[in-house]
């Protein structure tokens, strides 16, 4: 089986906060494992990816998030587009994206009753939006 094909799988069974703590300890995995030029960009087009995808979800009329909520979230993840931009120009420090992912990492845990956990290596196979692109 392909790696998107179990990813796919693996997600059509998940709650969607399990894919959201997922897709943020996947992203903080390869930021924090990011050594080279190559891996960073790598990571930051991740977090990109990541973000445009929530940002997405967030703005449909299907979201049932508090409209408060859903805004702030939205506000948050442009933040953290314009940040990977920046972060690719001048390969300045990326905690404070990592912070932010822990913050929603942390949040996402308390409001499904889960213990706190580090950031997760990661796998090719973590998340579908990962699974199928380089």
């Amino acid at each position: 089986m392909s790696a998107a094909r179990y990813a796919a799988t693996q997600n059509a069974h998940a709650h969607p906060r399990d894919i959201e703590l997922r897709a943020f300890r996947y992203v903080n995995g390869l930021m924090a494992a990011a050594t080279d030029t190559k891996s960073r960009a790598v990571a930051l087009e991740k977090v990109h990816r990541m973000w445009s995808i929530f940002i997405s979800d967030l703005g449909s009329p299907g979201n049932r998030l508090p409209p408060a909520l859903r805004g702030q979230l939205i506000s948050l993840g442009l933040w953290a587009q314009r940040e990977t931009d920046l972060r690719l120009e001048d390969g300045g420090s990326l905690e404070p994206l990592m912070a932010l992912h822990r913050d929603m990492i942390e949040a996402l845990e308390a409001q499904r009753g889960l213990p706190a956990r580090p950031a997760a290596t990661p796998t090719a196979a973590t998340l579908h939006f990962v699974a199928g692109s380089a």
